[in-house]
């Protein structure tokens, strides 16, 4: 009660708390203060009296006096703090003391009552906090010894009669025994607790020290690492708010990063930032530094959590990709580039043997020699071929051509009897069945135009694959499952190995005589503008099945056009 009481007081007069305060000087303090209060308060009938009673109460001023003196000298010389603690040499002189204050009141009040005994605890446990073991020690045996010494005193009589020590003494000393002995445990108890727990202060001092110095070197380490980052990183509160910059980040940016900024001002990504359900959000963007350069930034927009996994902020890393774009650019150049120059080489070499026996007939036909039946053959060829070099700039503009978006809501089960039907009536065919499982009655959205060219290239490739082979089999089937529709195309024929099937897709790439080597080319392309998924598979000898996936029709689509069909 004493202390807040003075704390509030002191803090009016501008004392800072001191925390904690030197806890004998303190004790003594008080506690000289409070019996003197208490002494002086209580009636003559109902306080302790006796022999000596004016040296006691002295005794209590000049304590009380010393320790008001080492409080004036703590708050002049520790820039007014109160209860500091001093030195060594005045801790040990406080704790002496505070051993003649409690032999004081133990002696005043009565050696023979063992209660009063429990005092020579504190000085025992306030030397626990500025004394190291041995001296810890010390201090027990000289609180275990003032006792012994105070109650033979006055057992014996060599001391004069105090209070109330000396009036009820143990004539037979059987007592005596058991005064000496509780107080001498009680103290050797308490000083072999306090020792214990200072060994383990001293213990958990020096690991505090070792984590402490673990810790700054892994902050060291870290602040290192993160300013020797050639990306920037930023670390934003739950705000949006700038915490943190490494020096890169303010390169890449070309302007400083003040603390506190709301990061919109740095980087166009929106107003509230985006966030995925504690996924990373990838960005790019394209700012302008203050030198007026423009730059291209990637990078990603991560949630910071804390040990708790609790989200307190974001993390924002990025990079600076401008030259890397202007690099993807130089080589998407390039690569484009030398895609025409493959296609042009694929091109002029499937136009250069038509055109080589168009040449040669053309010579021959000048000449006017040949027979008239030789003359019907060149025309032939020379039809024939043309009709070749035909085929072969109609699948070329078809390629280079834009597909259309998808027109019409189409039926699965009409597509694929039409297929059926341009498979009968082709004379390529030469009687060979095409297998068409029943397909399901649903629609699809596409282009019939390309939808049905794309169908008659499989089937042309298949057609081809199994030519020569002793039981021919090509199939057309449909499934559909859960809003998606898989077309398949499959056969037994020669099949494909992985150099064949890694280059499937390019154009004038293909193995069979017949044909322009556009069909897969069309095909994939077709696939991609529809946005469908196509895959391969082909071993050689076995056959070849192309699978495409697409999206079923949604039921308004459905229902109009069953309407129109009925």
């Amino acid at each position: 009660m004493l202390e807040p009481m003075l704390q509030r007081t002191l803090g009016r007069l501008g004392v800072r708390d001191a925390n904690p305060p030197f806890l004998p000087l303190a004790f003594r303090l008080f506690t000289s203060f409070g019996l003197l209060v208490l002494h002086l308060a209580l009636p003559a009938e109902g306080r302790v009296a006796g022999p000596g009673e004016s040296a006691y109460l002295l005794a209590l001023g000049l304590l009380f006096i010393e320790a008001t003196w080492e409080v004036g000298l703590g708050l002049k010389a520790q820039d007014i703090l109160l209860f500091p603690t001093p030195r060594l040499p005045w801790i040990r002189w406080n704790l002496a003391l505070d051993l003649v204050l409690v032999a004081l009141i133990i002696a005043f009040q009565g050696v023979m009552q063992e209660r009063f005994s429990t005092l020579y605890i504190f000085p025992v446990l306030a030397s626990a906090f500025y004394l190291g073991t041995v001296e810890i020690v010390w201090v027990g045996i000289a609180c275990s010894a003032s006792h012994i010494l105070l109650v033979l005193g006055f057992s014996s009589g060599l001391l004069p009669a105090f209070g109330l020590s000396g009036e009820t003494l143990d004539p037979d000393g059987t007592r005596l025994p058991y005064l000496l002995g509780i107080a001498s445990l009680q103290v050797f108890a308490t000083t072999l607790v306090v020792v214990l727990i200072r060994r383990n202060l001293e213990r958990l001092s020096t690991d505090l020290s070792v984590s402490e110095a673990a810790v700054d070197e892994l902050s060291a380490l870290h602040r290192r690492v993160v300013d020797s980052m050639s990306s920037g990183l930023i670390t934003l509160d739950p705000a949006g708010r700038v915490t943190s910059a490494n020096p890169a980040a303010e390169a890449i940016l070309g302007r400083s990063v003040p603390l506190g900024v709301p990061l919109q001002g740095l980087l166009p990504l929106g107003d509230p930032l985006p966030t995925q359900r504690g996924r990373e959000h990838r960005f790019e963007v394209t700012v302008q530094t203050q030198d007026a350069r423009r730059r291209i930034l990637g990078g990603h927009l991560a949630s910071l959590r804390d040990g708790r996994g609790q989200e307190t902020g974001q993390l924002l890393l990025f990079q600076d990709l401008t030259e890397l774009k202007a690099l993807e650019e130089r080589t998407r150049i390039s690569e484009r580039l030398a895609a025409i120059g493959q296609l042009a080489a694929g091109l002029a070499h499937e136009l250069r043997n038509p055109l080589a026996s168009i040449s040669g007939c053309v010579q021959l036909l000048h000449q006017g020699q040949a027979p008239v039946d030789v003359q019907g053959r060149v025309l032939g060829i020379l039809e024939r071929e043309t009709h070749r070099v035909g085929a072969i700039v109609s699948d070329f503009l078809d390629f280079a051509r834009p597909e259309a978006l998808p027109s019409a809501t189409l039926y699965l089960p009409r597509v694929l009897e039409e297929a059926r039907a341009s498979w009968e009536m082709d004379l390529r065919t030469g009687g060979l069945p095409l297998t068409v499982q029943a397909p399901p009655k649903t629609f699809l959205r596409s282009d019939a135009v390309g939808l049905h060219r794309m169908l008659m290239n499989l089937l042309s490739n298949a057609r081809k694959a199994v030519k020569g082979i002793p039981a021919p089999r090509v199939s057309l089937s449909a499934v559909q499952s859960e809003g998606q529709i898989q077309l398949t195309v499959e056969d037994n024929g020669c099949g494909m190995g992985p150099d064949q099937l890694d280059r499937l897709f390019v154009p004038f790439a293909g193995s069979f005589e017949e044909g322009s080597g556009l069909g897969m080319s069309l095909v994939y392309k077709f696939t991609e503008a529809m946005g469908w998924r196509i895959e391969v598979q082909s071993r050689l000898g076995e056959g070849t099945r192309v699978q495409i996936f697409l999206p079923e029709a949604g039921s308004e689509d459905a229902l109009a056009a069953h309407g129109d069909q009925a």
